[in-house]
Order: structure tokens, then C-alpha cells, then sequence
């Protein structure tokens, strides 16, 4: 899985392979509601302690 960060436009990219599991403004390093998302998309479960 990379995390890029694409600077002239603000974007957030989370990839693996050729899929783009992630694009978006919000940080995903400073986000666990992203990290979740991103799992999830891609099928495995994930637990976040509250």
C-alpha cells in the first residue's frame, strides 16, 4: 500500500497495484477514519478501539 501526497493540488493518494483505494484532501497518517475505510474497501476487517 503507498501513501502519496500530491503537493500543487492537495490530494491524498492511497494505492495499491493499479487501484486507488483512497483520494481525498484529508491526511490519511493523521486520519484513522480513513485508514478504516480504505481496509474495508478492500475486504479485511478492522477494529478501532474507541
Amino acid at each position: 500500500m503507498k501513501i502519496r501526497h500530491i503537493a500543487s493540488t492537495d490530494l491524498w493518494l492511497i494505492s495499491r497495484g493499479d487501484r486507488i483505494l483512497y483520494r481525498g484532501k484529508l491526511n490519511p497518517l493523521r486520519s484513522p477514519r480513513v485508514i478504516v475505510s480504505v481496509l474495508r474497501r478492500e475486504g479485511k476487517s478492522f477494529r478501532v478501539a474507541a
